[in-house]
């Protein structure tokens, strides 16, 4: 059975991403075994490259270094997470900061792995995310004052705030089979996040490619869609520009997930490419 603690969570960033402020409850467990698989594939990946009996937050980095988008987008994560551990904490998901200290050893590993420059180089515009914030500034301007505090605090859920009470840890590794230290605790977490965000992003192109049948990048007023699944990461041209909102949508559907699932797993068949050429997906999304 789920820990309601992070059916709760994930219900939450759902509705941050940009779902109904209600999300489905049947779509949260879905996503929640999701999540739970992918992470543990993850893991299990890690600890092929890791040395000695702890799982090293090095080890998770080192899966992200075949996509140069994710990574950048990680090291923003990590330079965000250095300026508000020095200045305090600072309850807003769109704080974005492009210099900070540099005394982490994460972000050493990743200037260890960065051989050409392009991980650490974040002065590209990330396509994913501002379709996010753009996405969320839509709902924010369209709702009342009490409502626009709820969605902020969905904003900034995480799964980093069960951490300490065990849960996230007993959750990837229900027979506690595995030693982690704190950085890999930090990174897997991060990568849960971004896993239930692509979903969401997943589930929305999905909506709207049902609902267009002669251009299947068409904004739809009423739906929300991210062309980042059909097309290179951080790419720019025609199906980049934002979707429309309206904040009390209906809530994604567990069909909308198992399709994006079908999708992930046979691109072909999903026809992720509309024509074009093929992108380049991974089964396990965060990465």
């Amino acid at each position: 059975m789920a820990n309601k603690k992070i059916l709760n969570q994930i219900s939450l960033m759902m509705y941050g991403f940009g779902d109904s402020d209600q999300p489905d409850p049947a779509t949260v467990e879905l996503v929640e075994s999701i999540v739970k698989s992918q992470l543990r594939s993850i893991v299990n990946e890690a600890l092929k490259y890791n040395s000695g009996p702890v799982l090293k937050g090095e080890s998770l980095v080192f899966l992200l270094r075949h996509n140069k988008y994710k990574m950048q987008r990680f090291v923003r994560y990590l330079k965000t997470r250095q300026i508000t551990a020095k200045c305090g904490a600072v309850n807003s998901p769109v704080v974005e900061v492009v210099e900070g200290p540099k005394n982490n050893k994460l972000l050493d590993f990743v200037r260890f792995l960065d051989e050409t420059g392009e991980f650490l180089d974040i002065s590209e515009v990330d396509e994913t995310k501002l379709n996010r914030m753009l996405r969320a500034d839509q709902i924010s301007k369209s709702i009342s004052k009490e409502k626009y505090m709820e969605y902020q605090q969905a904003r900034i859920a995480s799964f980093k705030k069960i951490q300490s009470a065990n849960s996230f840890k007993s959750w990837v590794d229900p027979q506690n089979e595995i030693e982690f230290d704190k950085d890999a605790m930090d990174v897997l977490s991060y990568l849960a996040f971004q896993t239930v965000a692509e979903i969401v992003d997943y589930a929305f192109f999905v909506r709207a490619d049902v609902k267009s049948v002669i251009d299947p990048f068409e904004t739809i007023a009423g739906t929300s869609c991210t062309t980042s699944i059909f097309k290179p990461h951080g790419a720019a041209g025609p199906g980049s520009a934002p979707s429309k909102v309206f904040p009390y949508q209906v809530p994604i559907r567990v069909h909308e997930v198992q399709e994006v699932m079908r999708r992930v797993h046979n691109p072909q068949a999903g026809k992720l490419n509309f024509g074009g050429p093929m992108p380049e997906t991974h089964f396990l999304l965060a990465l």
